[in-house]
């Protein structure tokens, strides 16, 4: 059974619900084995072990935070040029625009020759001030984070990447 792995990190919680979408999402499709962890408690053979990752991180000053970071830091020698082609992708939720977080993550990711099979998801915080960890989550993007759960799921446990 193919094995989805989603790994993020959550300081405020909004990253912990979009993650918590996800695996819902992923769920769904019985044919995929989800493994959800925080990213202080993944480890190399956690990404060696699955066949598709999605990973979450909040935006922190415009870029991942230092603990998914740090999660690359301890996996990416182990893992290099043996994830090669595994399909991944992102999440992140802002209180900004977001778009530093993603590129940053796709930039380490690519390092792996990791394949991102979908353009992933930004969640802005709605009702705080800009930059802020403050606010809410708009349930769309809740949805958008179900989704792609679901599609990575669905893809590897049809083949499809």
């Amino acid at each position: 059974m193919p094995r989805l792995l989603i790994v993020y990190h959550s300081q405020t919680g909004g990253t912990e619900a979009l993650a918590t979408a996800a695996s819902v999402g992923a769920a769904a499709i019985a044919q995929t084995e989800t493994i959800v962890k925080r990213a202080a408690d993944a480890s190399a053979g956690d990404l060696l072990a699955a066949d598709g990752l999605l990973l979450g991180t909040p935006e922190n000053f415009g870029y991942m935070s230092g603990m998914l970071k740090d999660f690359f830091d301890r996996a990416y020698y182990a893992c290099e040029n043996k994830v090669t082609g595994r399909p991944y992708s992102v999440f992140v939720c802002a209180g900004n625009d977001g778009t530093g977080a993603m590129r940053e993550v796709d930039r380490i990711v690519t390092g792996l020759r990791m394949r991102k099979v979908h353009p992933g998801v930004i969640a802005r915080r709605v009702g705080g001030m800009a930059g802020s960890s403050r606010g809410h989550l708009d349930p769309a993007d809740i949805a958008q984070a179900q989704e792609l759960g679901g599609t990575l799921a669905a893809g590897l446990a049809y083949g499809i990447f």
